[in-house]
């Protein structure tokens, strides 16, 4: 089981996201992306049509989100990561903003719980991109737009209560 570390932020920029991929991962060794693709679903509400496609570095990834700012995707990254996580993601909402998050194992190597690991990069990751909102979960998908973001940091708001 993981830990999901989420963060929302209206930062759908590229110093913000350079600054996330950096602190987290070995930024210079994400590119080129090999078999990466770009997935945007179809959302009437929103006025997003269907796209797909094909990434070759992040340089792609940021401009297609910051040129087309309510367009949902996410793009998951398990490449050189800092050794105490698992993945890092970023899912760009319908609502100009971006999700920033964080996995990491559940257990730590001592068997310990690893919420109080989660709970420092929940932290990093506000400072780092200036979210305004955030919550920790367990092996929940990133939301699509603020009003789901709500809806799951007050589902989750359990978890915390219990272990903090």
């Amino acid at each position: 089981m993981f830990y999901d570390i989420y963060g929302l932020s209206k930062e759908r920029n590229g110093p913000t996201i350079e600054r996330f991929l950096s602190h987290f991962c070995d930024r210079n060794a994400l590119d080129p992306l090999s078999d990466k693709w770009l997935q945007v679903a179809e959302n009437e509400h929103y006025q997003v049509p269907e796209v797909e496609l094909p990434l070759k570095s992040i340089a792609d990834l940021i401009d297609y989100a910051v040129q087309n700012p309510t367009h949902c995707f996410v793009f998951y990254n398990q490449e050189a990561l800092r050794p105490d996580i698992t993945c890092v993601f970023l899912k760009f909402t319908y609502d100009r903003k971006v999700v920033f998050g964080v996995s990491i194992e559940e257990t730590g190597i001592n068997l310990e719980d690893n919420f109080p690991h989660a709970l420092t990069i929940e932290a990093e990751i506000i400072r780092i991109t200036g979210a305004y909102k955030s919550f920790i979960a367990v092996e929940e998908p990133p939301a699509k737009d603020e009003k789901a973001f709500d809806a799951d940091k007050e589902a989750w708001q359990g978890i915390r209560d219990r272990l903090s």
